[in-house]
């Protein structure tokens, strides 16, 4: 009982972070899911489902309805398939490796934003995962009022952020699935040892690679990018926009790991890579790790690139 009392009370403190709290309230978003997850890999999905309920009450009683249907339809399911991922029954239906399992579960995080968002949008005409324009443009004018050329810029990407909601939503389910599944499964490997149930091991961070697919994918919206104009086929130049945001991502995440592959490979000490992390928050470079994915994912360069004779 104490641990669904403590999972209750960590999952309230989550979610009200998240709605109460302008910047650091995002973190406790992104990892609602996440206690219910471990005490379900704990305790079995009876108790779970008791703490569950207790959440919903409490939200619905004491905080709104709107916050229940929230975290019941946006948190509870993302929860409940990495606790199905995590037990031996269903590994031995299909032994699922790490990678498939963070794809299922990014799977069902994104279709469950896409429900809440119609069910939001169904009975307030907003959309609970993007914040109100009118309210951010009143806060830009307060803040850059004095400043007319910075405000028309800040006002003009307002205007097109409305139409950046399914990028938005892919990053933030993708984010949401990767945190909660990768926190889950180091917490109950560290810490509760004596546990069984925990998800299938991802690959190590060197190790990512995505599909060649995605390059040809990111090859077609450029041409598309190309041809299409803002002027004359409005929905078009949105949809290639959204289109290459997200696989730009992908390039980014794969030059990444590239990156620390080659660091990996070469030997670098633990002070030059912490000087690189360091180096590769940078804007600058954010485009030639892009770059560095592409090459990687078009030249296959990890089974080129050879390191000394153990390789």
């Amino acid at each position: 009982m104490k641990r669904i009392i403590f999972c209750v009370f960590i999952s309230l403190a989550l979610i009200l972070s998240g709605a109460f709290l302008p910047v650091f309230g995002v973190i406790g978003m992104f990892l609602c899911p996440l206690p219910l997850a471990i005490l379900g890999n704990l305790e079995g999905h009876k108790r779970m489902s008791i703490a569950e309920l207790m959440i919903e009450a409490t939200l619905f009683l004491a905080v709104s309805p709107s916050m229940a249907v929230y975290f019941l339809i946006g948190c509870a399911p993302v929860s409940a398939i990495i606790f199905m991922l995590s037990r031996e029954e269903l590994k031995n239906a299909k032994k699922y490796s790490g990678a498939e399992s963070l794809l299922i579960c990014t799977g069902v995080s994104l279709a469950m934003k896409v429900v809440l968002m119609l069910v939001f949008w169904l009975f307030s005409g907003r959309n609970i995962l993007f914040p109100d324009s009118a309210q951010m443009s009143i806060v830009m004018n307060q803040m850059y009022g004095d400043n007319p050329e910075m405000l028309r810029a800040i006002n003009s990407v307002l205007a097109l952020l409305p139409y950046m909601i399914p990028t938005f939503t892919i990053l933030y389910s993708t984010a949401e699935a990767y945190l909660n599944y990768s926190l889950c499964h180091s917490i109950t490997r560290k810490y509760f040892q004596d546990t069984k149930n925990f998800p299938p091991a991802l690959p190590a961070f060197i190790n990512w690679k995505f599909p060649v697919s995605l390059l040809f994918a990111s090859i077609f919206s450029l041409a598309m990018g190309y041809f299409i104009d803002i002027n004359t086929w409005f929905a078009g130049s949105m949809f290639v926009l959204n289109l290459q945001i997200v696989l730009n991502v992908f390039m980014f995440i794969q030059g990444l790991s590239f990156a620390f592959w080659l660091m990996h490979g070469f030997k670098f000490r633990r002070f030059t890579k912490i000087i690189m992390c360091i180096i590769f928050t940078i804007p600058f470079l954010w485009a030639w790790l892009v770059v560095m994915g592409m090459c990687d994912m078009a030249l296959n360069l990890r089974n080129r690139i050879k390191f000394g004779k153990s390789e």
